[in-house]
């Protein structure tokens, strides 16, 4: 798709917000529902999805790959390091941060969040963009 190892790992970060389900891809053991959940997932002391502040998450359950999982930060480049059986971590996100091309913009995004907000914001439109037909070719001006 075009994408260099930086808006991969780039890309990745989205990873910061979201869950998964035993139900709908099978590659967790939890599922829906708080008594499926995690300690993040089904307990509203991690996360507030309410903006009128009244209790409950939606749907509980699932596993996620940070703590504040409805909240878009760099976390999932500095919660890896917790090992906690709670957050989700595939072997495809285990790579970024120990593969030689990967790690070093990793780590920086673990230091530098206004530069991984840059650098997702540019390799997300390019995804969203793809296979894009532009009519007029030229674009829109507002």
């Amino acid at each position: 798709m075009g994408f260099d190892d930086e808006a991969i790992t780039a890309l990745s970060g989205a990873h910061t917000i979201g869950r998964a389900f035993k139900e709908r891809s099978g590659t967790c053991p939890f599922g829906y529902g708080a008594a499926n959940g995690t300690k993040f997932t089904s307990d509203t002391t991690y996360s507030e999805a309410r903006c009128d502040k009244k209790p409950g998450i939606g749907m509980e359950g699932g596993q996620s790959w940070t703590k504040d999982w409805l909240t878009f930060n760099n976390s999932y480049y500095l919660q890896y390091k917790e090992k906690d059986n709670h957050l989700l971590w595939f072997d495809t996100d285990k790579a970024l941060h120990t593969d030689a091309a990967f790690k070093p913009t990793f780590d920086l995004y673990g230091k530098d969040q206004a530069t991984f907000f840059k650098d997702y914001a540019a390799a997300h439109k390019k995804l969203s963009e793809l296979g894009a037909k532009w009519e007029p070719a030229e674009g829109f001006k507002i």
